[in-house]
């Protein structure tokens, strides 16, 4: 009796053993296929694009509106430079278009002058080659006649005279037609400075109003350390404006996680010291290549392997955009947690 006892116990283990390590067994291949089916990693941060705020026009800032990581729309004015060195360049460029126009306005005026003299010109020219052609036939008809004695010699010398006279005539109207064709004037030359000038005017105009530095953007101002007074130069960055419309969660996930994961899949990411208000987002990229340990080159992220001695997965890193309104609590470069819950496979 005690030893069937013995035996009946001993396999009563062995069936707890084993339904153990099945039931293990089993966990695991859940585990693995609910992680390969939601794959999710610890090592994101959370990132948003940002400006930096440059100034287009150099001078002294007279006035400023914002403070540090304060919250600002598109189209608030955040700083204001000394408006009146572009006020008088402006006035000086204003005052040269209205002068240039006023020579043109002169000069039209002159030009239609000058035209309507050399009209003239031309018409007593017409004139005189009339009159020349009337002394050179009558002169021809009157020569064939002295020998015949129905004209006399005086005659004909008036009518030689007359051909002479207007000969001279028609070249002092030539003359004194192209003398008022070279008179009149041209407005092509003022009207091309009148073109730089107003290109000078649109210029010192558009300096006036980026005087005036606006928002871009819906953000909140970080790296702000001006104090009032403080000379602005163009294109030297002033502060950093953070975009609020679009905040990510960058997130490494393991090569063999990638074949998983496609653009468009729903996620979900918990910021580190706020895991109690979870975030949702849509996976909008998957990295196609991160910088090789040892290999340099720009253009490509880098991203650590965890372990160096042994030979571990890459990470790649996947952008997940955030879908819902901006929260108080992101900040560019926050720990983050990303699970992607609606992974589909081929």
């Amino acid at each position: 009796m005690e030893t069937s006892s013995v035996h009946a116990k001993a396999l009563l283990a062995h069936i707890v053993a084993i339904i153990s390590i099945a039931s293990a067994l089993v966990l695991i291949v859940v585990s693995m296929i609910v992680v390969d089916q939601r794959p999710r990693t610890h090592d994101a941060y959370i990132f948003a694009y940002s400006a930096g705020i440059t100034p287009e026009v150099s001078g002294r800032i007279v006035a400023i509106h914002i403070r540090n990581d304060q919250v600002v729309h598109k189209g608030d004015v955040l700083l204001q430079i000394d408006p009146e060195p572009f006020e008088l360049k402006l006035r000086q460029a204003n005052a040269q278009v209205a002068a240039l126009q006023a020579d043109i306005d002169l000069t039209s005026r002159q030009v239609n002058a000058q035209g309507s003299g050399a009209e003239a010109a031309a018409r007593e020219v017409d004139r005189a080659r009339q009159q020349l052609a009337l002394a050179q036939s009558t002169l021809q008809r009157m020569q064939p006649l002295l020998p015949k004695g129905f004209v006399t010699a005086q005659q004909i010398d008036e009518a030689r005279t007359n051909e002479h006279t207007a000969a001279a005539q028609l070249a002092a109207a030539i003359q004194q037609a192209a003398q008022a064709k070279e008179a009149i004037g041209d407005v092509e030359s003022l009207k091309a400075q009148l073109m730089g000038a107003q290109a000078t005017q649109a210029l010192a105009a558009r300096d006036l109003r980026e005087t005036v530095i606006r928002a871009t953007v819906d953000g909140r101002v970080v790296g702000f350390n001006l104090a009032l007074g403080s000379f602005a130069v163009d294109g030297h960055p002033l502060f950093t404006l953070i975009d609020d419309n679009s905040w990510y969660a960058v997130a490494n996930f393991r090569e063999t996680d990638l074949r998983g994961l496609r653009t468009g899949d729903g996620a979900t990411v918990w910021v580190m010291g706020h895991e109690g208000q979870p975030l949702h987002g849509v996976v909008e990229s998957l990295g196609a290549g991160v910088q090789p340990e040892g290999v340099a080159g720009p253009g490509l992220p880098e991203v650590d392997r965890n372990l160096n001695w042994v030979v571990v997965a890459q990470r790649f890193p996947v952008w997940v955009r955030l879908t819902g309104p901006s929260q108080p609590f992101l900040r560019i470069g926050a720990t983050a947690s990303v699970k992607v819950s609606h992974a589909r496979t081929d």
